[in-house]
């Protein structure tokens, strides 16, 4: 769900702050400055004064403009008791410090607008007025095309958001790769196919790779604008590549688990689920943390509902949490009358899990009246 606000821009109007930046310029002025040398003296005053600057002008001459004022961070912060703390206060500083989306060029021919709202980490944002962007986070935005995963299963390379899970585990995808092939054959034409939790999109892609010939939808899902917004650019880039179908193949839906996907159902359902056992501590632990299982156990209790009545479902799941979490797993799938009719296995090496050896599981799912 969209979180942004319509903000008041002095000398400049209204602007769309979207709602991850809203604490910094909460209760402060907002006013915009042009980066002309006679400026710089009355922005740092400004900033003194606590307030938020919106930076206008040549791109160049905003980022210059920016490096030279968080040059003087020592005069315009107050003196940290910490090291913790003065890293808190330079965040907030450099947040507050913003451009609009207008004064970059290059963001506007890399991305569409849902994807700039979706990196922002909003659904969308209308384009009726400019987005206010911290100049900080825009360098990074356009880094995004730059910061490249090659994943050997789609033979291409994926860009990856920060806050984004990158594909790194080849081993991984090669093993739902397999099992979209074993599919295959069940498929009927024009298969209508969801990538749960879709992340970089990669695995969206080696679906529609795998069933090109029998012209497949893909949905493609995560509750992160940030992961929707990067497999829609994704597959915009390989499609030009031809290495993917055309743009109108794809819906990319934001929201949490089957909630956007509202009555759909879907012939085959692809889920890379969560698998390290504790508690969620940033965006990007969603990909990867799931308490208690209630995450994948919420996915197998409303998957059913979206299933067509022959449909099947690639479940990916990883040992990292013990035995006794592959158990209490296989134990929910049974509980909601799916079949396990093949579960592929795979030993991998992994940095991420405390152990340096996980085995990772593709279970094949069909409804229990129909195995």
């Amino acid at each position: 769900m969209s979180s942004y606000s319509i903000v008041q821009v002095s000398r400049m109007g209204s602007a769309y702050l979207p709602g991850k930046f809203a604490d910094i310029c909460a209760e402060r002025s907002i006013r915009c400055i042009q980066t002309a040398p006679g400026e710089f003296s009355q922005a740092i005053r400004f900033v003194k004064q606590d307030g938020v600057l919106v930076l206008a002008g040549d791109w160049a001459r905003v980022r210059e403009f920016c490096r030279d004022i968080l040059s003087r961070e020592s005069e315009l912060l107050p003196s940290p008791s910490n090291a913790r703390e003065r890293k808190q206060l330079s965040r907030k500083l450099r947040m507050r410090i913003l451009t609009t989306s207008d004064c970059i060029p290059a963001l506007s021919e890399l991305f569409e607008r849902t994807e700039i709202a979706g990196f922002l980490g909003e659904d969308s944002l209308p384009d009726d007025a400019p987005i206010l962007i911290p100049v900080t986070e825009a360098e990074s935005l356009l880094e995004i095309p730059k910061n490249t995963f090659a994943v050997r299963a789609a033979e291409a390379e994926f860009a990856v958001h920060p806050d984004v899970l990158a594909p790194q585990s080849q081993e991984t995808v090669d093993l739902i790769c397999k099992a979209i092939k074993l599919c295959e054959p069940h498929m009927p034409d024009q298969p209508k196919v969801l990538d749960m939790g879709c992340g970089s999109g990669v695995l969206a892609v080696v679906a529609w790779r795998a069933l090109a010939h029998k012209s497949p939808h893909i949905t493609a899902s995560d509750i992160l604008p940030e992961a929707v917004a990067c497999t829609r650019y994704n597959w915009r880039r390989l499609s030009k590549q031809g290495k993917v179908g055309p743009i109108e193949a794809l819906t990319a839906a934001c929201g949490d688990l089957f909630d956007p996907l509202n009555e759909q159902v879907f012939d085959l359902i692809i889920f890379n689920a969560p698998w390290v056992a504790g508690s969620v501590r940033s965006r990007a632990d969603l990909a990867l943390v799931d308490e208690n299982q209630r995450t994948v156990t919420r996915f197998l209790e409303s998957c059913p509902t979206h299933l067509r009545k022959h449909g099947i479902v690639i479940l990916a799941y990883a040992s990292n949490a013990g035995p006794e979490a592959i158990l209490r797993l296989e134990q929910s799938i049974e509980a909601v009358n799916l079949n396990v009719i093949h579960c592929l296995k795979e030993r991998i090496h992994t940095r991420r899990a405390k152990r340096q050896w996980q085995s990772v599981y593709a279970y094949v799912l069909t409804r229990a009246e129909s195995s």
